[in-house]
């Protein structure tokens, strides 16, 4: 039986409710060429090999006010919804871009080297999936608990199961009769092998008002297939946080982001970004200012 519990996941989720009116919109295909001649590679580098680290003990996570370079930013892409909560001060990161970490992700501010003339490009997600792979944590994918850890994707980011472009491909991705798309691990989208992504997730990723610097550049190429997952999280009903536990859903992990499709979600919320700030902050502690650094 399900019992209440109050899940931050979940919380984050519901306050994004209330902003979007909980809907998922199936927007135009972007022009995929388009945005990566004006944006950065795509393509991410390598984290340098370390020890895998041992998994710390609870983190008690603590909200702090958005800083004044993300505030704008942050109401422009309902930031509840696809950033959650700030669990950091500002901070800098090691090439000196101010930055903040969420509960979904580590926002940078890159105006600086933005060099494209396109504002949306001032903003973007760290690479904090690269680094809890690197490592193989086993940390939970998805939800509280989960058959699925970090290490599992740093497995299914092999090169070895990208799956090989299509028969004719030529770039740029390919949408296919059931609405997945293909799409090749190349910075440019040129042709060779990647992975299939799911209608469902496509049609998130290509939401501008979440994402205004374009799928490509904002949640990055997928570096693992969509796989099952079995997950205890929770789920608002009506105005209460319910546990369940050996929930399905699917999970695939992108450069910049992890999304996560469950179809017993409330409606508006079957898609969402998994906790990879919160992830981090309990994977490595000291690299996040207010918990140990």
């Amino acid at each position: 039986m399900p019992q209440k519990k109050v899940n931050r996941r979940a919380i984050g989720a519901a306050a994004a409710g209330s902003a979007v009116g909980g809907l998922i919109l199936a927007l135009p295909q972007p022009a995929v060429f388009g945005e990566v001649a004006a944006g950065p590679l795509a393509q991410s580098p390598q984290p340098t090999p370390v020890s895998p680290q041992p998994e710390p003990g609870v983190i008690t996570i603590r909200f702090y006010p958005t800083a004044e370079e993300f505030a704008a930013y942050y109401q422009q892409v309902n930031g509840p919804l696809t950033l959650g909560q700030a669990i950091s001060p500002r901070t800098m990161t090691q090439d000196g871009v101010p930055a903040q970490y969420f509960e979904k992700a580590r926002l940078e501010f890159r105006r600086a080297q933005n060099r494209t003339g396109n504002p949306a490009y001032d903003f973007e997600f760290g690479l904090l999936v690269d680094e809890m792979k690197a490592v193989r944590s086993m940390k939970a994918v998805g939800g509280d608990v989960s058959n699925v850890s970090y290490a599992t994707l740093q497995d299914l980011s092999e090169p070895s199961r990208r799956e090989a472009a299509p028969a004719g491909f030529t770039g740029n991705v390919q949408i296919r009769a059931d609405g997945s798309v293909f799409i090749p691990f190349s910075a440019d989208l040129s042709p060779a092998p990647g992975h299939v992504v799911p209608p469902y997730f496509w049609e998130f990723m290509n939401r501008g008002d979440l994402f205004p610097g374009g799928w490509l550049h904002d949640i990055g190429l997928p570096i693992t297939s969509a796989v099952p997952a079995v997950v205890n999280k929770g789920r608002f009903i009506g105005a209460n946080v319910t546990f369940f536990q050996n929930v399905p859903i699917t999970v695939q992990a992108f450069q910049r982001s992890i999304l996560t499709y469950d179809p017993a979600n409330p409606a508006g919320f079957l898609v969402e970004r998994a906790n990879t700030g919160t992830d981090y902050v309990s994977v490595f502690p000291s690299r996040v200012p207010g918990y140990g650094g």
